[in-house]
């Protein structure tokens, strides 16, 4: 899925969570939730760097650890000051995961 996907995703999310929970988020937990999408950079190293028909879990080397990722990302839930990060963490590997179903890869 694209860069411009996930980061509006993301900014969704920043936009809804303070009407549906008492956070008040900043911009330091704007700019964490948008840098989870960092972890997109294992695509520079990829051959070409984006192929849509790609499984982004089974090719770059960041993805491929998604399990491990996401068990981190949902302990971040329960530090505040990280808490966005793991937010934007478990939203794109969510992403991820329905572009490869709805592609069917």
């Amino acid at each position: 899925m694209t860069t411009q996907t996930h980061i509006i995703s993301n900014l969704v999310v920043f936009l809804i969570l303070p009407h549906t929970t008492n956070l008040n988020p900043n911009y330091i937990d704007l700019g964490l939730i948008v840098g989870s999408n960092l972890i997109d950079l294992d695509h520079v190293f990829s051959n070409p760097i984006y192929h849509p028909k790609r499984n982004s879990f089974k090719t770059h080397f960041l993805h491929k650890q998604w399990k491990a990722v996401s068990i981190f990302s949902a302990f971040l839930l329960f530090y505040r000051p990280l808490m966005f990060l793991g937010i934007g963490l478990i939203a794109h590997f969510f992403l991820d995961f329905l572009y490869n179903k709805r592609e069917k890869i």
